[in-house]
C-alpha cells in the first residue's frame, strides 16, 4: 500500500471546504484530506483560465516558487492560500480535477521520491534559466518529456514552502506555454495573456454569471478561515451590483457551516481548529470579509 503523501496549494477556489468539494465526482467525493495548513507566495493573482462552465477561473502570474506559513500579519503582494495534505494515491483524481490527466504516470515516474512534489522541485531546479519567465518555459518543456504528455488547462508545479516543504500548485498554462509548441493553452485559443478582475470577466460574451458568482464565491469563502483575500475583494468590487449578489449569500447559516464542515472533515473538533486557524471574528477581520460584510445584520 502507498502511504506517501502530497501537499496542494491553493490559491482559488480550493481555499474553502465549499469549493474543495465543489464539483468532485466519484473517487474524489470520498478524498480525505489529512492536514491543512495556511501559507504564502509572492505574486499576483486573477482570473484567466478559461472553464466548461464558460467562466474564468483563478489564476496566478509573477510569482515566486518559495513560500512559507503565514504569520498573524498579512503581507503586501503576497498570494494567501490553502496548502491541504492528501494520500498520493489520491492524487491522479485531483489532478484530473485540475485537468491534467497524467498524475498516475508522475506518482509511477517519481516512485523513489518521498513525494512528487519533491521530484518535481528537482525538475524545476535543472529547468532554472536567466530570467523566471524562461525558468517556466523550460520547466514546462522538460515536464512534458518526462511523461509524454501536457495539458491545456492547469499544470502541476513545485513550491517550496518554509518549515512545511515540498508543495503542488496548479498553474494555468498560457503566455509561457504548455510545454508542447503544437499545443495551445486553453488561455491562447480564448486570447487571455493576462490576469483579469470580475469585470472583464462579466463583460465577456458567453459568460455564466450564476457559475461565476458561485465559483467567486467558492474563493471568498476562504476567508472564512483567515486567509488573506483582499486582493479577491478588489478584483470584484468594480461591479457593485455583482458584490452586492455575493453579500447576499453570506449567512450566519453560511458562515458557520463552512467553518464546521472544514473543522469536522479536516481536523479532530472545532477546538483543534481554532487552535490551528483562529477563531471566526479573528479570521473575517484578518482576511478582509469583515470590511465588505455587515456583521450586526448577519
Amino acid at each position: 500500500m502507498n502511504s506517501k503523501t502530497e501537499l496542494i496549494f491553493g490559491y482559488g477556489s480550493l481555499m474553502s471546504f465549499r469549493g474543495l468539494y465543489r464539483n468532485m465526482q466519484g473517487n474524489l467525493r470520498k478524498l480525505k484530506i489529512l492536514d491543512a495548513f495556511k501559507a504564502q507566495i509572492k505574486g499576483e493573482r486573477g482570473f484567466a483560465k478559461p472553464s466548461i462552465r464558460n467562466i474564468c477561473c483563478m489564476d496566478i502570474d509573477n510569482f515566486n516558487f518559495k513560500g512559507s506559513l503565514i504569520e498573524n500579519t498579512p503581507i503586501p503582494r503576497n498570494i494567501e492560500g490553502l496548502v491541504i495534505q492528501i494520500n498520493q494515491e489520491d492524487f491522479p483524481d485531483f489532478c484530473t480535477r485540475e485537468g491534467y490527466f497524467k498524475g498516475d504516470e508522475l506518482v509511477s515516474f517519481y516512485s523513489n521520491y518521498d513525494s512528487i512534489g519533491e521530484g518535481l522541485w528537482d525538475l524545476f531546479q535543472v529547468s532554472k534559466e536567466n530570467n523566471p519567465k524562461n525558468s517556466i518555459i523550460e520547466y514546462r518543456r522538460n515536464l512534458k518529456e518526462k511523461v509524454s504528455y501536457t495539458s491545456s488547462h492547469y499544470i502541476p508545479h513545485p513550491l517550496e514552502i518554509e518549515n512545511l516543504g515540498y508543495v503542488i500548485t496548479f498553474i494555468a498554462a498560457g503566455k509561457y506555454g504548455t510545454g508542447n509548441s503544437e499545443q495551445l493553452s486553453r488561455k491562447e485559443q480564448e486570447n487571455i495573456f493576462n490576469l483579469m478582475n470580475g469585470n472583464e470577466v462579466l463583460s465577456k460574451e458567453k459568460v455564466n454569471r450564476k457559475e461565476f458568482l458561485s465559483y467567486v464565491l467558492d474563493c471568498l469563502y476562504g476567508g472564512i478561515h483567515g486567509i488573506n483575500i483582499y486582493d479577491i475583494i478588489e478584483l470584484v468590487s468594480g461591479n457593485l451590483k455583482f458584490l452586492n449578489d455575493l453579500l447576499r449569500e453570506f449567512t450566519k447559516d453560511s458562515i458557520n457551516t463552512e467553518r464546521d464542515l472544514f473543522a469536522s472533515n479536516i481536523f479532530d473538533d472545532l477546538t483543534t481548529y481554532i487552535n490551528k486557524f483562529g477563531d471566526l471574528d479573528q479570521n473575517l477581520k484578518r482576511s478582509g470579509l469583515a470590511s465588505i460584510l455587515d456583521l450586526d445584520k448577519i
